[in-house]
């Protein structure tokens, strides 16, 4: 039986390295499950979290004090405090993501630099903490996506990279799907051009298609909006529904607070019906 100085082996030690505390009993049958799991995951950390198993028959007023009222509970403590907790025998891949998502790294501290910079408009600061993140973790996709965002204007090429493996189920997986957009109408005008030249739709639409993508590679963003709504009102699909996807893509890059996106969202859904 391992005795433990919670003060010490816990709280204390925390401020290094994450410490997961398994609550158990030896009663519990959905404790004898889960704990083999966490002891397998642990010895696979590297170094990265470690394992207190705190039995609640033993340890009976660190149990009350943590307000444990049903186990298996595990708590993850970081620099003493609980930063995230779950109750029950979770299968393997269930406690896998759960440790994925709350486990502290270097790399999602400097994302939460960058984003207070990013609040804050000083995005060349926002993008130094982005790119350090991404050398901590190249698979930390919301560095990827921000830093997309910030860069995709002069790097269209860098950002359609960092953003085409963004997972269907990732929060920022809309943001994505804007940068790939964007940056596929910056890179493809040649392309397009020539699809225009091809294609039996009006010569109109596709005239105020490709001025709204030359005024977007000019950063002229109010005339790519209004070139594409345009657009939409005289032939749509073009470019398979090309029109209103830039639309939608600039004004998620945007945002919707941002002046433009308040200024032409009306005039761009009146246009579709």
């Amino acid at each position: 039986m391992a005795v433990y100085d919670f003060q010490k082996d816990v709280i204390a030690a925390s401020a290094e390295t994450p410490i997961l505390v398994d609550f158990w009993a030896e009663w519990c049958a959905p404790c004898r499950l889960l704990g083999p799991v966490l002891e397998k995951l642990a010895s696979q950390a590297d170094g990265k979290w470690r394992l207190v198993k705190l039995n609640t028959e033993e340890y009976p007023q660190l149990a009350m004090e943590y307000g444990i009222r049903s186990i298996p509970a595990v708590k993850m403590f970081y620099n003493g405090q609980v930063i995230s907790e779950f109750i029950g025998a979770l299968p393997e891949a269930q406690v896998r993501r759960w440790l994925d998502e709350h486990l502290p790294t270097r790399s999602k501290a400097l994302l939460e630099k960058a984003r207070a910079a990013l609040a804050k408009g000083e995005k060349a600061h926002a993008r130094e903490f982005l790119e350090a993140a991404l050398k901590e973790d190249k698979n930390n996709f919301d560095s990827r996506i921000h830093l997309a965002e910030l860069i995709f204007e002069s790097k269209p090429e860098k950002a359609e990279n960092l953003v085409k493996d963004t997972p269907l189920e990732h929060p920022l997986y809309k943001q994505a799907g804007a940068i790939l957009t964007l940056t596929r109408l910056m890179m493809q005008f040649e392309t397009l051009a020539q699809s225009a030249k091809n294609s039996s739709a009006p010569a109109a639409a596709w005239n105020a298609y490709l001025s709204g993508i030359q005024a977007l590679r000019q950063q002229e963003y109010e005339r790519a909006l209004a070139s594409w709504i345009e657009a939409i009102t005289i032939q749509r699909a073009i470019d398979d529904d090309g029109p209103r996807r830039a639309c939608v893509a600039l004004f998620t890059w945007l945002g919707p607070v941002h002046e433009l996106t308040k200024k032409y969202h009306r005039a761009f859904t009146s246009a579709l019906f």
